[in-house]
């Protein structure tokens, strides 16, 4: 595969967030063609989101990846710091906000990285019901302000619950996906020890994530 496309095999799910979910959601489909389809509420944290099943270049067929679009829920109050999970709060318009990993041994993953020095916040527990009715329950790692401005990414580990990839969702395909950051070599290290140590790092003036999204209606680029 060419260096250009390669995606992480550890990739979880993408995160975008947006100031208007609803208005996010219509940016999403304008851009590429395909609707994302709601995913549900996160009680008591002020946030829902919606998803898109993502298909990356390579990958085999039924590969478990997603894009979750992640913004304030209209059904709830705001949490009273005013921060919203994973910094949602602070998205201007459509943001590339940060990214999820989710390695086969989750333990042994936040023991290295606590061996290692490396700042990934703490372990929450975290549970939405789904559009369905479907109760789903994880742990994420999970700091604010985000570590590295979000180019590091969380881990995250669903235990007995079904990958929202599972669902029939509709779908896009994602050819590019890298990291820019001023600090390349340090992040490639960090990187190494959460468990995607395969990820594209390039040089760049400030830590950004790049993704580009192919839909029947055109591109999506971050």
């Amino acid at each position: 595969m060419d260096a250009l496309n390669t995606v992480p095999a550890e990739l979880d799910h993408l995160v975008i967030t947006v100031p208007d979910l609803d208005a996010g959601v219509a940016a999403v489909e304008e851009a590429t063609g395909v609707r994302a389809v709601p995913g549900g509420a996160h009680p008591d944290r002020g946030t829902a989101n919606c998803l898109l099943g993502l298909a990356p270049t390579g990958w085999a067929d039924g590969a478990r990846t997603y894009l979750e679009i992640l913004g304030p829920d209209p059904q709830q109050d705001p949490p009273a710091d005013g921060r919203l999970p994973l910094d949602a709060h602070l998205a201007a318009g459509l943001t590339l906000q940060t990214w999820a990993i989710h390695p086969p041994a989750f333990l042994a993953k936040i023991a290295a990285a606590n061996t290692a020095g490396i700042d990934f916040g703490e372990v929450a527990e975290m549970a939405r019901d789904t559009a369905e009715g479907e109760r789903l329950e994880w742990r994420l790692t999970t700091r604010s302000p985000l570590p590295q401005q979000g180019v590091q990414p969380f881990l995250i580990d669903w235990g007995e619950s079904a990958h929202p990839a599972e669902a029939a969702l509709p779908a896009l395909e994602l050819t590019e996906f890298s990291i820019e950051t001023p600090e390349a070599e340090a992040t490639r290290q960090v990187l190494e020890v959460l468990g995607a140590g395969d990820t594209r790092v390039v040089e760049g003036p400030e830590p950004r994530l790049h993704a580009r999204l192919h839909g029947p209606g055109g591109v999506l680029e971050f």
